[in-house]
């Protein structure tokens, strides 16, 4: 049952207590205002008069102003978990207090206690959705806001009803003394939850002023379009909401003639209001949010104001009043304001309370002074029906602000993606870009052509070619005759940034320079800066390719001859480099032809790449594909679709750029790969443009077919207990075969339109913070298109279906993926599946030695066969062992075997010295069983430095400093190791990152380890 009522509630089995405590938490907060609201108002309209509520209003502002820049101050200087529980004692004593100071019966206490629960109101929502946002994310915020807010309304609802039989049974004055104990009650809640889930180590105390801790929100909230546009709105809305809550409440006491019946018609009206609004948060809210999103549903709200001024304008009366009022309530607690505070979940969680704070503070208030002011110069000057005019008025141009927040909310999830330092340097940053109108600074610059130093000189010529300084030109050209090689390469490049074509001749005179990189740099240049191509200038250019000592002096000259339009004499020297035996030969031949292929008159020989298409090294078959891009011949497309499925990832990504660049001729090929189970899929993915409108069909239909892949191997995730190594090695395999299927739809979605914003999303959902996650899945759901991210995010949040762990196996058995196979193999004798045995036996005709391997284990595990047992480590029993070692932990089950593959069992008998001190370092172990120490002997004297056991790897630091052997290792017992060679882990930290990552955590742990 209670599973049940979690899964219609959309709570997560581990939310169930947080909800609880925070839901409770709302119900007493606003059966309390609830209380307090209708008392005070009660008592200030028939005990002192609803003609000055204009005053009040403006009273009110300035009031809450005051208080909010406080408790917008104290959020940056106390712990939230102290802080708000002071808060709410303060209130509750300060309710006591003016209940006895009632018995002093001064007219004055009236407006200052309606004030001060007024003021309190807005303190204390402010808490509660402080609170809220403290323990939940921005999708947290979506699903259980709604639910928040309904508990909310529903203590509301109670409080409400209970206030004409409180006021009748205890007298009006005695609903304050409710109101406190339920403050009490808050406190204890607050408590409670703060312990529990509020982050640890939060407290922090303020070193700005209290100038800079008020100036907080308000510089975030200057900073943001989106919260600009807020705050705008903030001033509208609450002009709007007492210019419906004046009249209402001047219908009300002209109905009514005592206290008693005022308080009793109150909350009777707000009872009923507050039981509509809180079905409408529980069974609509939810269904709106996700229909229409979040700025939508607060564009409701302008909706729905413009509809009371009309109901006003036609039934001025109680009638009318109450159906207004009844519409802007159930509108804004029910939907809008939830949504409201839903979207100030995408501010970063140490500044939300500010802003927040901020905003309820400062705009809300100006707003409600401004409705103050209004309503007294309107309630002279106006009819009634002008004054509704001027309502609806406001609630158009409010409806504008809401309607250009769409745009700004779609940014700032966007922008909150890049808080989270996924791209640390922007590609389109220009530098010294700053620098460029500062007369000073370039002065500056221009005076380190001056220096002494060699490399002053050279970054100033550097720097003045990015600054694009032309006055610069002379003072530059001076360094052409500079002593040191390295300024005048640097001299020449500024020169052609600048284009100081009228230089060329003193360029080309360096073409003779003694040194390799000068000539090199003058040859880049001289085709920069264009030059007519001279007969003289071809001749000289001609003869540096030829007779030039220097091969990469010849290739660049080559390079500009056909830039300045002779191919023809280049062609026999390209031809003969790209068939040298040196590989940077090559790479550089080809990526002349890359640079050059536009201005070839004729296409080069395609015949000519073939080779280098299907070299060896990955280098030459990416410079090759770069090649081929600027090529004509059809046939070039086909040769680059099939490198899509090249086995190195870099050539994989070439492919795909020059396929991308091609754009209008590859994309049908590209699109063809979608309709089969092709590895290719990621690499197409990046292959195509995105916004295109032919690929969108396509696209859509494999969207929703990884979808459901996702959605099959989550169900078989979560139907897997980690029951043994094998099972839990197959649960990450799961884990990440439906992390790339949910990449590959984001993916997708960037391909409708907005790639870049898509791949932050991307990248956020895969990392560690929480925070980015749930902002990265409100994009989605804002940016993406609108059908596959309401696909996605479905995926992504529904709870994933359990099955029997038979059924699972099962399925994955006829998996088309080979290591999800084996992996379940494995997994059957560890989960005790005796009832799949015929299965096992069945893939015995499997071809794949590594499935065999498995099957042959799993079924002598089921005694089903006999199997002798092996001296040597299989490769899959390495493949398991290495992956239990952190080093090598992140790898993919493929890059496990090619590890397996290489390392060399060795065993080594007890009282062994495996290596010693001072021995070349070209070996690293991984113990596969025993134990070693690691002993350094200084000065005659041994010492142990650490004891290493089954799983750690040793000797690493003597591959990656290249220095002989820090220590000795000598086995405890017999020891068997896995050994990998210097150059083959030198490989593996190079291609894999990861590893490399990997090995320095290692490393310092082992350093502080050593330290204490």
């Amino acid at each position: 049952m209670r599973k049940r009522l979690l899964s219609v509630l959309k709570v997560r089995p581990e939310e169930g207590r947080l909800v609880l405590l925070v839901a409770f938490l709302f119900a007493c907060i606003q059966a309390g205002q609830g209380l307090g609201d209708n008392a005070a108002s009660a008592l200030f309209l028939l005990r002192f008069g609803v003609e000055y509520l204009p005053v009040m209003y403006i009273a009110a502002g300035l009031l809450t102003i005051c208080i909010t820049m406080a408790y917008s101050t104290g959020l940056s200087r106390f712990d939230k978990g102290q802080f708000f529980p002071w808060i709410i004692t303060a209130f509750a004593v300060l309710l006591v207090i003016e209940r006895l100071a009632i018995l002093l019966s001064y007219p004055f206490l009236y407006p200052a206690i309606w004030l001060t629960v007024t003021g309190m109101g807005g303190i204390l929502g402010a808490i509660v959705w402080n609170l809220a946002g403290e323990v939940c994310d921005a999708r947290q915020a979506k699903r259980l806001f709604p639910l928040f807010t309904s508990a909310g309304i529903l203590g509301s609802v109670i409080g409400n009803a209970l206030t004409g039989v409180a006021a009748k049974l205890l007298g009006t004055d005695n609903l304050f003394i409710l109101y406190a104990v339920l403050l009490a009650v808050a406190f204890y809640l607050i408590r409670t939850i703060a312990a529990s889930h509020f982050p640890k180590n939060r407290a922090t105390q303020s070193k700005n002023t209290l100038w800079e801790d008020l100036r907080g929100g308000f510089d975030y909230v200057r900073s943001s379009p989106l919260l600009r546009l807020v705050a705008f709105s903030s001033i509208l809305f609450s002009v709007l909401f007492f210019s419906v809550a004046f009249p209402f409440n001047k219908v009300i006491t002209a109905s009514y003639p005592d206290e008693a019946g005022v308080a009793g018609f109150l909350g009777l009206f707000n009872s009923v209001t507050t039981a509509a609004t809180f079905l409408v948060s529980l069974f609509l809210a939810n269904r709106i949010y996700t229909r229409l999103g979040i700025i939508n549903s607060i564009f409701l709200m302008p909706l729905a104001y413009i509809l009371c001024f009309v109901v006003f304008t036609l039934h001025y009366d109680l009638g009318g009043a109450a159906v207004a009022r009844f519409v802007q309530l159930v509108v804004l607690a029910g939907v809008s304001g939830t949504a409201w505070n839903a979207m100030f979940n995408i501010i970063p969680s140490q500044k939300r309370g500010q802003v927040q704070a901020f905003d309820s503070g400062v705009p809300s208030q100006l707003g409600v002074m401004i409705s103050g002011v209004l309503l007294i110069i309107a309630d002279k000057l106006l009819t009634v029906q002008q004054i509704f005019l001027m309502g609806t008025l406001i609630a158009v141009i409010c409806g504008v602000f809401v309607w250009r927040m769409r745009t700004a909310y779609a940014q700032a999830l966007v922008d909150a993606l890049r808080a989270g330092r996924l791209e640390v340097f922007s590609s389109n940053e220009t530098s010294f870009h700053g620098f460029q109108p500062d007369a000073s600074a370039l002065n500056v610059v221009i005076h380190g052509l001056q220096d002494s130093r060699p490399t002053t000189r050279q970054l100033a010529a550097e720097i003045l070619g990015k600054m694009q300084a032309s006055s610069a030109i002379p003072a530059l050209s001076r360094l052409l005759s500079d002593p040191e090689a390295a300024v005048r390469t640097s001299a020449i490049a500024a020169l052609g940034n600048l284009q100081a074509s009228f230089e060329l001749e003193s360029i080309i005179a360096l073409l003779k320079d003694p040194e390799e990189q000068v000539r090199e740099k003058a040859l880049m240049v001289v085709s920069q800066l264009h030059p007519s191509p001279s007969a003289s200038l071809i001749e000289n250019i001609s003869s540096v390719m030829k007779d030039d000592p220097a091969v990469s002096v010849q290739l660049q000259a080559a390079a500009t001859l056909i830039i300045l339009g002779s191919e023809e004499e280049s062609a026999s020297y390209l031809t003969r480099w790209l068939k040298s035996s040196e590989l940077q030969i090559r790479l550089s031949a080809l990526k002349i032809i890359a640079d050059t292929t536009t201005y070839m008159k004729s296409s080069f020989d395609m015949r000519l790449l073939e080779n280098s298409l299907n070299d060896g090294s990955p280098a030459i078959r990416r410079a090759a594909i770069f090649a081929l891009a600027g090529l004509k011949a059809g046939a070039i497309n086909e040769t680059l679709i099939s490198h899509l499925n090249d086995a190195n990832e870099t050539v994989r990504q070439a492919a795909a750029q020059v396929l991308r660049q091609r754009g209008q001729d590859s994309r049908p090929l590209v699109l063809a790969i979608f309709k089969t189970e092709n590895p290719a899929i990621d690499s197409a993915l990046d292959a195509l443009a995105p916004g295109n409108p032919k690929s969108l069909g396509p696209l859509r239909q494999f969207a929703m077919r990884e979808i459901e892949r996702a959605r099959t191997l989550r169900n078989q995730l979560a139907s897997l207990p980690p029951a043994g190594r094998c099972t839990i090695f197959l649960r990450d395999q799961l884990r990440t075969c439906c992390s790339i299927s949910e990449g590959r739809v984001i993916k997708t979605i960037g391909l409708f339109g907005d790639m870049q914003s898509m791949d932050l999303v991307r990248k956020s959902m895969h990392g560690s913070n929480p925070e980015n996650r749930a902002a990265a899945l409100e994009a989605l759901d804002t940016i993406g298109d609108k059908q596959l991210a309401k696909n996605i995010v479905s995926l992504l949040e529904e709870e994933p279906l359990r099955s029997d762990p038979s059924a699972a196996i099962e399925s994955l058995l006829k998996s088309t993926d080979p290591w999800t196979r084996v992996l379940a193999v494995c997994a059957i004798p560890e989960l005790e599946l005796h009832g799949l045995t015929p299965q096992l036996k069945e893939l015995t005709a499997e071809p794949d030695a590594l499935l065999q391997e498995a099957v042959q284990k799993s079924l002598a595990h089921f005694d089903e066969v006999n199997m002798d047992t092996l001296n040597t480590i299989s490769i899959l029993e390495r493949i398991l062992l290495l992956r239990e070692i952190p080093i090598f932990g992140g790898l993919s089950p493929e890059d496990l075997k090619r590890v397996a593959e290489i390392a060399h069992e060795q065993w080594y008998p007890q009282n062994t010295n495996i290596f010693n001190q001072g021995d070349e370092g070209n070996v690293m172990f991984v113990i596969v069983e025993g134990r070693v120490q690691v002993v350094r002997t200084s000065d005659s004297h041994e010492k142990v430095l650490a004891e290493r056991g089954p799983g750690d790897f040793i000797g690493e630091m003597a591959i990656i400093d290249s220095v002989p052997r820090f220590a000795t290792l000598h086995t405890l017992s017999d020891v068997r190791m896995l050994a990998i060679d210097g150059l083959t882990f030198m490989g593996i930290l190079r291609e894999r990152p990861e590893v490399s990552v990997a090995v320095l955590r290692s490393l310092s742990g082992r350093l502080r380890a050593m330290s204490m």
